[in-house]
């Protein structure tokens, strides 16, 4: 096999030869005839195949979806032991390199940055497939509304149709309601799909960091470290935009080190503007206080947005945030933040549309630059919720400057406290740990995780409801690690059982890949006494531990 050919493979991309020649050697090539199956719907798939000749369909029940070409992957959801959600078939006759499930996970932890080129994949293809729902199920609202209104009209033109239009007008209604479960469950079903497999991503770079490495392993997980936060920010983004659109988005009131946080965010995305070779500088006015009150989580996305934005379209030249002071008085602090690239630049009659929703100036600058269209749109969002608004100017060919203006409350730096309740001091001699998740990366990453912190601490895994239950009667648990999404009962059910049998002073955190507050609030109406997402941080888990095990 061609090793530089096989280099254009997305599993391969900045893996080297000798590495590429170790993971064929592990391989086998399979040769399909055309219509046969290569892997069913709903089936975990038994191997990662790399298609080497010809084209495989991609079937949902009797509609074509797609066709891959050579180089493609498929039966990427072996990673997270999930199954798949559509048939593939061979067009042509179709000759593959199959890797099986055990030997791939072997080479991926031998090889971080394979984990991280097929969890790139995936995301690219989730992303195109929840855009192109999204886009549904914003065409169905739009045509529901206007159906709403032409209702209307016919019930101010005809009284004698009153009785039949007041009918289709509650169906019109009843419709838009399910329009917006619909899209909160795909928000949720998005949400748990693309960070299950992420906690397993996330939590085994943060425990293989903490190892013995040598410079180039260290790079490349930090790379993937990164990657992973990265992609989190795009999801983040796509459920914040349901959210701030039903207007269930509140801004967070407590100090935050403002000048810290524009400092930081520069910091870590200098390295972006490096690899292009462009600069990437900073001006603060020294009146610019160091704490102010405020969200440092959305201010910090729209400031992290703005500049990603400006760093991807600038190809020579570089990027400066600025942040001035206006006036300051007594406590109050009214400062303008800026970012001026030298970047393409934007025509004026393009400028309102870049501030819609998967939208950017040109179809040409999606192919060229990528994204998903979403960052302005937030940005400008958020913005408008600290009772300000995101202007531009831009002149093509020159350069852009995004600006707004927010009035800061000055606080003072909060006096750290040293606590006595820390992992050190606490006792854990007579205290077990369940922990109840079905998925086998997922159950090494919080049991390894946890191993760090209490080394000598017992862990046992239940992979299924019932066994969780079982072993709930069997052994007194200080703690339950408890996962949302279950193959046989989900989370909430498994609780509920564990209360019902008197178990009441059992500690139950949920671990959930969600974010939707509606489901957060479920937990503790099931009877949790508390939650931790994933993917989780080791400082967070910490803090869980001593918080429920004290």
């Amino acid at each position: 096999m061609n090793i530089t050919y096989l280099q254009n493979c997305s599993l391969f991309q900045n893996i080297p030869h000798d590495i590429i020649e170790e993971i064929l050697l592990e391989a086998e090539i399979k040769i399909y005839q055309p219509n046969e199956v290569i892997n069913h719907k709903g089936d975990i798939p038994s191997a990662l195949f790399i298609i080497d000749e010809g084209i495989a369909s991609i079937f949902n029940e009797d509609i074509l979806l797609a066709e891959l070409p050579p180089l493609s992957m498929m039966g990427e959801s072996i990673f997270a032991d999930g199954h798949a959600v559509a048939t593939i078939i061979a067009k042509t006759e179709l000759k593959v390199i199959k890797i099986n499930k055990e030997k791939f996970y072997s080479l991926s932890v031998k090889y971080p940055a394979l984990v991280f080129n097929i969890f790139k994949t995936t995301f690219h293809r989730l992303g195109s497939s929840n855009e192109t729902a999204l886009a549904e199920a914003r065409n169905r609202e739009r045509k529901l509304e206007l159906q709403v209104q032409q209702r209307t009209k016919e019930l101010s033109e005809t009284l004698e149709a009153l009785t039949k239009i007041n009918f289709e007008l509650n169906e019109t209604k009843t419709s838009l309601i399910e329009t917006q479960k619909f899209r909160d469950q795909f928000m949720a079903n998005m949400s748990h799909e693309i960070r299950t497999p992420m906690n397993a991503i996330v939590g085994l770079t943060n425990l293989l960091i903490k190892s013995d490495l040598n410079e180039q392993q260290a790079k490349y997980l930090d790379v993937i470290k990164k990657s992973g936060q990265n992609l989190l920010v795009i999801i983040n983004d796509i459920l914040d935009l349901s959210k701030i659109e039903a207007g269930k988005m509140e801004l967070e009131q407590r100090p935050f080190p403002l000048r810290t946080t524009l400092e930081s965010i520069k910091l870590i995305l200098n390295i972006r503007a490096e690899e292009k070779n462009i600069f990437l500088k900073e001006s603060i006015d020294e009146g610019v206080p160091d704490y102010v009150v405020g969200d440092e989580t959305r201010f910090t996305q729209v400031i992290t947005n703005l500049l990603g934005n400006a760093i991807k379209f600038t190809e020579k030249g570089g990027v400066t945030l600025k942040a001035e002071l206006l006036n300051s008085i007594e406590e109050k602090a009214s400062i303008k933040f800026s970012v001026i690239d030298t970047g393409i630049g934007i025509p004026q009659d393009k400028i309102d549309k870049i501030f819609e929703s998967f939208s950017q100036a040109s179809s040409d600058t999606t192919r060229k630059f990528g994204g998903t269209g979403l960052g302005l749109t937030i940005s400008k969002q958020l913005v408008e919720l600290h009772n300000s608004a995101l202007e531009v100017a831009s002149v093509p060919d020159v350069g852009s400057t995004f600006y707004f203006t927010v009035d800061f409350t000055i606080a003072e730096a909060p006096v750290v406290v040293e606590s006595a309740s820390d992992a050190e001091s606490l006792d854990i001699n007579d205290k077990i740990i369940l922990l109840v998740e079905d998925n086998m990366f997922n159950q090494m990453v919080a049991v390894d995780s946890i191993k760090e912190i209490f080394p000598t601490i017992q862990i046992d895994v239940a992979d299924n409801g019932e066994m969780a239950l079982t072993m709930v009667n069997e052994k007194q648990y200080s703690l339950v690690f408890m996962d949302i999404q279950l193959p046989d009962m989900d989370g909430f059910q498994i609780t509920r059982e564990i209360r019902k049998m008197g178990y009441d002073q059992l500690r139950i955190c949920a671990m959930t890949a969600s974010v939707l507050k509606e489901q957060i609030d479920a937990c503790y109406e099931a009877g949790m006494n508390d939650y931790m997402m994933k993917p989780f941080t080791p400082e967070l888990l910490k803090e869980k531990l001593i918080t429920n095990l004290s």
